[in-house]
């Protein structure tokens, strides 16, 4: 059963993504690459049950996205109107998004198909869990060859990997992706 968000949990939730948003909106143009110069590395949290739970199901939505079938990659989202995605590499290339699963679902449909020799992983996964609402942080990577008379030989063989981040809700004991925001690297 579908549970929804209580009001006051679903303000904070969007004050907070509206808020980190748009904090670091003026810094955007003064960052090169995907680390700022100086960084530290940041060894893995050690986790919970909870969040080892929203990493194993990150991995097996992984797995469903790699087998290209919607019906797998549907248990673990929340398949309804209130689903999201956004995605894009930059705003030169667009960014997408698709509001509820049956939109983001066509738009899988009319993708996934053309992809041959398909890999795609998550890693670096780093979940935060309170509740039952989660995110994660992590690193994405496909590759693939696509098929096209507009290719030199007929097909192209591509890499894409980029950073992602997810919210999840615990429904019935299980975590489901609510929202999605992917951005491809651009080097």
């Amino acid at each position: 059963m579908l549970r929804k968000l209580p009001f006051t949990k679903y303000m904070i939730v969007t004050t907070a993504c509206i808020g980190l948003s748009g904090a670091g909106t003026g810094l955007v143009f003064a960052h090169e690459g995907s680390m700022h110069d100086g960084d530290v590395e940041v060894p893995q949290p050690v986790l919970g049950a909870q969040e080892r739970d929203v990493v194993a199901t990150l991995e097996r939505y992984a797995s469903a996205v790699q087998s290209r079938d919607i019906g797998e990659i549907q248990k673990y989202v929340v398949a309804d109107d209130s689903f999201s995605s956004l995605e894009g590499a930059n705003l030169e290339d667009g960014v997408y998004l698709d509001l509820g699963w049956q939109n983001y679902s066509k738009h899988l449909a009319d993708e996934l198909p053309m992809l041959k020799d398909y890999h795609y992983t998550l890693s670096n996964i780093r979940p935060f869990v309170l509740g039952d609402l989660a995110y994660a942080t992590m690193d994405w990577a496909m590759v693939f060859t696509i098929e096209s008379d507009q290719f030199e030989g007929g097909k192209r063989r591509l890499t894409m990997s980029g950073k992602a981040t997810v919210v999840m809700q615990n429904l019935d004991d299980e975590w489901k992706i609510r929202h999605r925001h992917t951005i491809r690297d651009t080097t």
